[in-house]
């Protein structure tokens, strides 16, 4: 069974959440339909490993708040993922019923159901540890969620007047409403954690903070978009499809006008939610994406397509935009796909991936590839105490793998608190990660 959706005319021109979600009948009922296997594909196929089965059987049951609990050991926030996570690719796509007539069962749509009628998990005893969390996109608020369920104090830095990140500024309306980030954020508040907006760090802060706090983690993500490299990119009416979508998000600027003619450059998900979101504000609206349709399909689940489609999206595959015509503002774009083409519009939205930023916070620690944020196994930067996990180590993923990892980062961050506290008790005092690197540095240079 398919999350309910509503009607396509209003899926035009609102921003209204598109799925329904189901009713507490139709949840139970597909529930039911779990066959409850031995061995899980569903779970391998899942990036954090939530136990599903567990789960939906709990659910079933009638144990509502047992379901939560069996999902947030893996996975903090079931009412974000439950609308805005891989499905079909991921634990539908490899459940055993998918090749039936009825499908896979909706797991997507029962997670939801759960998360967003369970009550938010209570603070146990205080410990006395004070952590630092620098941003707070998903692996930022994994991270201080899990530890300050525990009892830790836990004091969340933002760099700008907003709490979230990538899931409050960079999914539409109609994915993820801010109501259900809101409400998330409310009980990470009710936790105990504190959250600091618009505050402004850098290399001279980090190490200031790397003292006055116990552990500090860093989940900045990667926050700067790729630049389209082609004649007329600087044009006015060229924008990047986060640069959209915030405005959109935050400060309600459209930035499109009803009618106007839209090229949007890329096809991965911020490309298909900038795309249904110029159509919503009244655009006619074409992507344009380098990959096969196939290919595309592979990148993004066929459903958004399919409702990007539905929506009055137009696609060109194989083809790629050579020059953005104009003098001063975009009149046109001239693309090749085996032949040149041209396609009338005035604005351009360029969705081709993100890449890191040269913010001077990170730059003692971004020793890794490509500007990345250089880590252990353990999730340690060349800082002892300093960690850090999501798109800043690794790059663009998806939202439940920075909750994944921010998970991982807090029990790393555990680990290293009570190893800590063992040795000061013991007398033990251990060398750091950087004072090591400039040991091996020294022994290095010397002559043998």
């Amino acid at each position: 069974m398919n999350v309910p959706t509503i009607p396509i005319e209003e899926r035009r021109t609102t921003f209204n959440e598109v799925e329904e979600g189901f009713t507490i009948e139709q949840a139970v009922a597909e529930a039911n339909r779990c066959l409850q296997c031995k061995e899980p594909k569903c779970v391998k196929a899942c990036p954090a490993g939530v136990d599903i089965p567990g789960f939906i059987k709990a659910f079933r049951e009638g144990d509502v708040v047992k379901a939560v609990t069996i999902i947030r050991e893996r996975n903090f926030f079931p009412s974000i993922c439950g609308r805005i996570c891989q499905h079909e690719k991921q634990c539908e796509g490899n459940c055993v019923l998918s090749k039936t007539k009825e499908g896979s069962v909706c797991v997507g749509g029962i997670e939801r159901f759960i998360g967003d009628n369970a009550p938010f998990p209570k603070r146990t005893n205080l410990v006395g540890k004070k952590v630092a969390v620098i941003g707070s996109g998903p692996s930022g608020l994994a991270v201080a969620a899990y530890l300050s369920q525990i009892g830790m104090h836990v004091t969340v830095l933002e760099g700008t007047n907003a709490f979230g990140g990538v899931i409050k500024y960079g999914v539409p309306e109609f994915r993820l409403p801010k109501k259900i980030v809101a409400r998330e954020l409310a009980g990470l508040n009710s936790l105990g954690i504190d959250f600091e907006p618009n505050a402004k760090i850098d290399e001279e802060c980090l190490e200031s903070i790397s003292k006055r706090f116990d552990a500090v983690f860093i989940g900045t993500g990667v926050g700067k978009p790729r630049i389209l490299s082609v004649p007329g990119s600087s044009l006015k009416g060229v924008m990047s499809a986060m640069k959209f979508l915030i405005n959109i998000n935050q400060s309600n600027i459209p930035m499109i006008e009803k009618n106007e003619k839209v090229l949007v450059v890329g096809a991965g998900y911020v490309g298909i939610d900038a795309a249904r979101s110029a159509v919503r504000l009244g655009g006619e609206v074409t992507c344009i994406t380098i990959d096969s349709e196939k290919k595309a399909f592979e990148n993004v689940s066929l459903k958004d397509y399919e409702e990007a489609k539905e929506e009055g999206v137009k696609f060109i595959f194989d083809a790629r935009v050579k020059e953005i015509l104009g003098s001063e503002k975009v009149e046109g774009a001239i693309y090749s796909n085996h032949v040149e083409g041209k396609i009338e519009c005035t604005k351009v939205i360029c969705a081709i991936g993100q890449e890191h930023d040269e913010d001077t916070l990170k730059s003692p620690i971004r020793t890794g590839e490509k500007g990345c944020v250089a880590v252990n196994e353990n999730y340690q930067t060349i800082i002892g105490n300093v960690f850090a996990a999501g798109d800043c180590v690794h790059g663009p993923k998806t939202v439940i793998h920075a909750i994944d990892a921010g998970r991982k980062a807090s029990q790393a961050i555990i680990r290293y608190l009570d190893e800590k506290i063992a040795n000061e008790e013991m007398g033990i005092h251990k060398i750091d990660e950087k004072t090591k690197m400039k040991q091996k540095i020294d022994l290095s240079n010397k002559d043998i």
